[in-house]
């Protein structure tokens, strides 16, 4: 697996989308670290399996591993719809264009699945044009700003997100 892994990382690396990555992978007692790439992006320090670095949104990983876990012990499947654990999702609209008003909307062609969330292929991404109304309605829910004390419980944090229309990632809609 460390060539596979290891050329996952260069090439993201080689195309500049980091300096460097560290991916551990451990499976009982098997565990394989491969390291690419530097510490820094001067590239004067090569990265180690002890760097330091700065991670963000860690909820993303931890959830997708714990995620992963249930795949391989056969309990749900990748193309499993979403809607049986989230209700509220069970039927997206998605913005007809990407730059188009958030009421100009169709029902997705599918089901969002278990694999479209691990991939983060649809959805509520955020797109590089912040001024894309999709995009502005999303970050009206995901306001950072508010303190943490101020947030709704997770099933109305959830439905409010339904409510904003998907658009389509990596040009697969859903």
């Amino acid at each position: 697996m460390s060539s596979t892994l290891y050329k996952t990382l260069r090439r993201r690396v080689d195309d500049g989308t980091v300096p460097g990555a560290v991916a551990l992978v451990a499976r009982g007692d098997d565990v394989e670290v491969v390291t690419v790439g530097s510490a820094d992006t001067t590239g004067s320090a090569p990265m180690t399996r002890e760097s330091i670095f700065r991670i963000a949104s860690l909820t993303k990983p931890v959830m997708a591993a714990g995620l992963l876990t249930l795949v391989d012990e056969g309990r749900i499947a990748l193309d499993d719809p979403i809607a049986e654990w989230l209700p509220e999702l069970a039927k997206p609209l998605v913005v007809r264009t990407p730059d188009g008003p958030v009421d100009d909307v169709v029902p997705a062609e599918r089901a969002i699945t278990v694999e479209d969330l691990l991939s983060s292929r649809p959805g509520w991404g955020i797109a590089p044009d912040f001024s894309r109304p999709a995009v502005q309605a999303l970050l009206t829910v995901q306001d950072h700003s508010r303190p943490m004390r101020n947030w709704p419980a997770p099933d109305v944090f959830l439905a409010r997100l339904a409510e904003v229309p998907w658009r389509s990632c990596s040009g697969r809609d859903i």
